[in-house]
């Protein structure tokens, strides 16, 4: 009887510990629940796009996902999207491959947020490659924040990209759940949480 007790003593500790170290990722709000199909997409023309793929089939939580890296407001509409995550950087090298201007990308982002908004869509901003994406008011990176962070339904933040505090400001103002990660790679942890059934 006592073996039995000290193993489920044990059994508890260990998911305690699980349960503790999985959370430890990340702060702020619990990650939202998000629909599938999922259209994951960059604002800035920057990598993070690229990489939240990545950690999204890293996941193993998502089955219907779509990538594309420059959705004009037609393309929401080839599917019945859900969500659409917008991993948010600007990347001079990535606008000049794409042959167009931070001001062609913002008016891009402008007619693709208002789209999203009109299908219902739920809005996803994520930052997660920390202060290389920030730079002074008027660049490229905080213009492509600016375009997208104010309208998502959820912001997901790399820790020391909130470093002046915008994205918990941008929260605090339109109402909406924040989420701070510690490492880029931690998305993989809140994409789980946020595709989990529980």
């Amino acid at each position: 009887m006592r073996k039995n007790l000290i193993l489920i003593v044990l059994i508890v500790f260990l998911f305690s510990a699980i349960f503790v170290m999985a959370n430890d990722q990340f702060t702020g709000d619990d990650p939202v629940k998000a629909g599938e199909p999922l259209l994951i997409t960059n604002a800035g023309q920057g990598p993070g796009g690229k990489m939240a793929r990545l950690l999204v089939i890293q996941s193993q939580a998502v089955e219907d996902w779509t990538y594309n890296a420059e959705p004009e407001p037609e393309d929401l509409e080839e599917k019945p999207y859900k969500t659409l995550l917008v991993v948010i950087g600007s990347s001079a090298k990535g606008l000049g491959a794409s042959g167009i201007t931070i001001d062609d990308e913002i008016e891009r982002l402008d007619r693709m947020i208002a789209k999203a908004q009109e299908l219902e869509m739920q809005i996803i901003a994520a930052h997660i490659e920390g202060m290389a994406r920030r730079d002074q008011e008027g660049g490229a990176n905080e213009r492509s924040i600016n375009a997208i962070a104010p309208f998502a339904d959820y912001i997901i933040v790399r820790e020391d990209g909130n470093a002046d505090g915008k994205f918990t400001k941008i929260a605090e103002e339109n109402e909406v759940p924040i989420t701070f990660i510690k490492d880029t790679r931690d998305l993989t942890e809140v994409i789980k949480l946020m595709y989990s059934e529980s």
